[in-house]
């Protein structure tokens, strides 16, 4: 059965979320039939660059044959790259041009790299190599500056909103639109990695409410995380020190656990800032809750000590070997404003 990210990949420009003008570049060269022997595509995971780079291949090459994908990661030797060296000054016998994607080209060796750069300076006529990856910047100087670079930018939230709602449509889920808005604001521009977490709270419950979502993904309640908020703002330490105990006993990591709650005090923060839940994560549900936690003198001044200690909390527990009491010391520490 295949996955929803690869059910729903693109195969058409058209398909394609953002990224107008380089598509618009990539189709001109199709249509003008003039294309470079070397393409470098940069971009963050998940934005698109694979997907892209297989299109272009099958534009080039009107759909005959298959480009030849490599993955670098585990193929990034020395003896790999005189392997592809030696295939490449072959011709293709199923279409005009022999085309190798090369996935995560960053983790090729500096001696694989090497090997390969006479190639890339003196391609055969008919090979197109098209390089993907997410670090450029561990690709040597020698092979970017002989390569069409193009970088990918992050897919904004509405855009894989906009997918994604049409996913949960096509596969007959219920109760998605929520859960659509939380994962698309939470997936930092990266569509694929937003389908997989869609994929996954499907796998726990065919309704994609919110509170479903939030358990298949393993993330605390928000009604939990605003009790503890709001008693930390009150000063209720037996109240603080017994929601850490029972997020304790649950078996939660609580280094995950400062993670989150980091994050969900800075989205607090910016909504005392900005007024607009739409700069946050949060599900819209949860408005009144926001207000209410933002809804007294000074919030901003509050809501930036509370971050700074929990950063330094989040910093302290990379080497505690007992995170349970150095977390209960801070939250009394918060809960004291000290």
């Amino acid at each position: 059965m295949k996955s929803l990210a690869v059910k729903y990949r693109p195969n058409t420009f058209e398909d394609v979320k953002c990224q107008e003008s380089i598509i618009r570049i990539l189709n001109r060269q199709v249509e003008i039939k003039e294309f470079s022997n070397t393409y470098l595509f940069c971009g963050p995971s998940g934005c698109g660059k694979t997907t892209i780079a297989r299109i272009f291949a099958n534009l080039i090459n009107n759909y005959c044959g298959n480009p030849i994908e490599i993955d670098a990661a585990s193929n990034n030797g020395v003896d790999n790259v005189r392997n592809i060296i030696n295939s490449a000054n072959e011709r293709s016998l199923d279409s005009e041009y022999k085309i190798y994607i090369v996935d995560e080209a960053h983790m090729l060796t500096t001696q694989a790299w090497n090997a390969l750069l006479k190639t890339i300076e003196e391609p055969p006529k008919y090979t197109i190599f098209i390089f993907c990856t997410t670090d450029p910047q561990k690709i040597p100087d020698t092979i970017k500056n002989r390569c069409m670079r193009f970088n990918l930018t992050r897919i904004p939230s509405s855009e894989i909103k906009e997918r994604l709602l049409k996913i949960c449509k096509e596969e007959n889920f219920i109760n998605y639109e929520e859960t659509c808005d939380f994962i698309s604001r939470t997936s930092k521009g990266q569509l694929r990695d937003a389908i997989a977490t869609l994929e996954k709270c499907a796998s726990y419950s065919n309704d994609l409410c919110i509170d479903n979502c939030l358990k298949s993904i393993n993330l605390l309640s928000y009604d939990l995380l605003f009790e503890l908020i709001n008693n930390l703002i009150d000063g209720k330490e037996p109240a603080v020190l017994s929601i850490i105990n029972k997020i304790y006993l649950e078996g939660n990591d609580l280094k995950i656990f400062i993670d989150q709650f980091l994050d969900f005090c800075l989205d607090l923060g910016k909504y005392a800032i900005c007024k607009d839940i739409k700069v946050t994560s949060f599900p819209i549900n949860y408005l009144s809750d926001i207000e209410n936690c933002t809804n007294f003198k000074n919030n901003t001044s509050y809501y930036t000590y509370v971050i700074d200690k929990l950063f330094e909390l989040k910093n302290f527990l990379k080497t505690d070997l007992n995170p349970k009491t150095t977390v209960d010391i801070y939250m009394l520490r918060i809960a004291r404003c000290q």
